[in-house]
């Protein structure tokens, strides 16, 4: 039996009432007896006990009951209520009669309404992928919806993948269907961050009206992230909203041979480009959103003669070497990797970005939602359609 942490349970016990907590756990009491979780002792009027008993399991619940809890929180932010009304209301359904707060409209519109649930969340799961990549299918075919077993062997495979890259082995696929649409939530883990901050008892200088200290150290932790694929049947389409390139390109493959057991089902060109640097010179320097300035640092090039093999290039002014080489017609080299200074908007620290050929871009200090625009309006990353802009 399959068992899950959801660190969100507290905020539901808060704010579900215990009925409504007990229709939700004993939808669920199948695998929560299976993982040793007795549900048979659950009085929905004795408030405390409802809460309690969560409580004493919120790090150990069957996996079924923490994906309803992820996709019922889905829907508590604004957007997400906005969403849920506007579709009761076009229902036939007041959304006001359902509960006065977010959460509890959202978990009563899921267990009385799931149509009305249903068109809620896949409307949010649309609007996540407003910034999404579009992969064709090379060949038309018909799939069938995915085994639990075979999202288990897949998580594994990408939580190698993850754990590869420094974020973890954690990962949790959540899967639904919502009409032609097969969609996908890949939760894993974020590259390790480290906060200072303020902790422990007050720790007075003296017996006097002098300052209070507390006690300064460390946190480091681990934020969770959430990727989205969605194959629609309709087109033969996979849409995939990731961090980064090399996520992109192993959720392609993987999901080619989840849905039809062949790795290039949704083609195997790359995801990164350097083509932008040959075609477009130090215009290609210009910022984009966040990002206030970029400087071109350093290549990596493969000379086409093997004895030369690789050239390192590293400076601040390296554009006279790029366009001498251009103008020579770039015969003899092939570039591999680029090196980006970054300097965001918000006058914080500058970082370096590497972006390798076909598939790696690194992102250093610099978050991907900072610099994955430019790398998208420069052509240097795939945007939507599949092939590098």
């Amino acid at each position: 039996m399959m068992v899950s942490c959801f660190p969100n349970a507290p905020r539901a016990m808060r704010l579900f009432p215990s009925r409504v907590l007990q229709r939700l756990v004993l939808r669920h009491a199948s695998a929560c007896r299976a993982a040793g979780l007795d549900t048979s002792n659950i009085a929905a009027e004795d408030d405390a006990q409802v809460r309690a008993w969560l409580a004493a399991r919120g790090q150990y619940l069957p996996t079924g009951l923490v994906d309803d809890l992820e996709r019922i929180d889905d829907l508590t932010d604004d957007r997400g209520a906005s969403a849920l009304a506007d579709i009761a209301t076009r229902a036939g359904l007041d959304a006001g009669s359902l509960g006065l707060d977010a959460m509890e409209v959202a978990i009563r519109t899921f267990l009385d309404h799931p149509e009305v649930f249903e068109a809620a969340h896949a409307r949010r799961t649309v609007e996540r992928l407003r910034r999404s990549v579009e992969y064709p299918a090379c060949a038309a075919a018909l799939v069938q919806a995915p085994s639990s077993a075979a999202l288990r062997e897949l998580e594994a495979h990408l939580g190698r993948h993850f754990e590869g890259r420094g974020r973890s082995a954690h990962c949790r696929i959540t899967f639904g269907r919502d009409r032609q649409l097969l969609v996908f939530t890949i939760a894993h883990g974020g590259l390790e961050k480290a906060e200072e901050v303020l902790d422990g008892a007050p720790m007075l200088v003296r017996d006097s009206a002098e300052p209070v200290y507390l006690a300064e150290r460390t946190v480091r932790y681990r934020p969770e992230r959430r990727d989205v694929v969605v194959y629609d049947e309709r087109v033969q389409h996979l849409r995939v909203r990731a961090g980064d390139a090399a996520d992109l390109h192993v959720y392609r493959r993987s999901f080619g041979e989840l849905l039809r057991g062949d790795g290039g089902w949704f083609g195997t060109e790359p995801v990164v480009s350097l083509q932008p640097l040959l075609e477009h010179g130090r215009a290609i320097e210009e910022p984009v959103g966040a990002v206030r300035a970029v400087r071109l640092v350093g290549l990596l090039l493969q000379h086409v003669a093997a004895p030369l093999g690789t050239m390192a290039l590293d400076s601040e002014d390296i554009w006279p070497y790029l366009e001498a080489r251009i103008r020579g017609g770039f015969d003899d080299a092939e570039l591999l990797e680029a090196t980006f200074r970054v300097f965001p908007a918000d006058g914080g620290r500058s970082t370096v970005v590497r972006v390798r050929v076909p598939h790696k871009v690194e992102y250093g200090f610099c978050p991907d939602e900072l610099f994955r625009p430019y790398l998208e309006a420069r052509g240097f990353l795939v945007a939507g359609g599949g092939r590098p802009a």
